[in-house]
């Protein structure tokens, strides 16, 4: 077993072109994977955290809007209780007008039927009366009198009532 230097220096040569060939076409080319591979690892953590970031901002834009809404919901119900109240008011106010209109009106008729009433009922007592006085009497009486006697009878009536 002798040792041959050419043999040596080729055996060298052969394993630096080896290694310089792998590293040129395998070493390079792996490496280069392996760093795309951890950029996209890399940019879909980004965008995890940037969706995970837009979520929460999201939710708390949600979380707002649906606090204003209440808010806002609130704030209109008070007021459409508040207009319903005044309309309640309006309208019992305006039923009060109208049912004491109608009281005056029924009161104003009656007075009227009433005293239309008393009329009628004066000229059939001062008919009766001068027919009873006539038949008393056996005469009839003068106008003046027979007036005279029909309103003191009246009165009577009237004071009886």
């Amino acid at each position: 077993m002798d040792i041959q230097i050419t043999q040596i220096l080729f055996q060298a040569i052969n394993f630096s072109v080896v290694l310089g060939a792998l590293t040129f076409l395998l070493y390079k080319p792996v490496l280069k994977m392996f760093d795309e591979r951890s950029q996209k690892i890399a940019e879909g953590q980004k965008a995890a955290e940037a969706a995970v970031t837009e979520k929460n901002e999201l939710e708390q834009t949600r979380k707002k809007m649906e606090n204003d809404l209440k808010k806002e919901r609130a704030t209109v119900l008070k007021e459409a209780q508040d207009e319903a109240k005044e309309k309640a008011q309006e309208i019992l106010a305006q039923a009060r007008k109208e049912a004491k209109a109608e009281k005056s009106k029924l009161l104003d008729s009656w007075d009227t039927e009433k005293a239309a009433l008393l009329k009628e009922a004066k000229q059939d007592m001062a008919d009766a009366v001068m027919a009873v006085s006539a038949k008393v009497i056996g005469k009839s009486l003068d106008v003046k009198a027979q007036q005279k006697l029909i309103d003191s009878e009246l009165e009577t009536i009237l004071k009886n009532l």
